[in-house]
C-alpha cells in the first residue's frame, strides 16, 4: 500500500499499530515491517509539508 498522502498515512499507522501485538516471523510481523517503512519514506520525503499535529479524520 504506498502511501500517497495524509489521509493514507493514517491509514497506515492506524493498521501499523493494530498490528502491534504481531507473534514474531508472521505474516502481521512482516506486515507491520513493510508498514514501518512506508511510513518513515512518507515522513522523509514530505517532512517540510506536513503538520506537526492535526485531528483524526472521521
Amino acid at each position: 500500500m504506498p502511501i500517497n498522502n495524509e489521509r493514507d498515512l493514517e491509514r497506515a499507522v492506524e493498521e501499523f499499530q493494530r498490528l502491534s501485538d504481531a507473534p514474531a516471523g508472521s505474516p502481521d510481523e512482516r506486515r507491520r515491517r513493510e508498514l514501518d517503512a512506508e511510513i518513515k519514506a512518507f515522513y522523509v520525503q514530505n517532512m517540510d509539508e506536513l503538520r506537526v499535529a492535526k485531528p483524526r479524520h472521521e
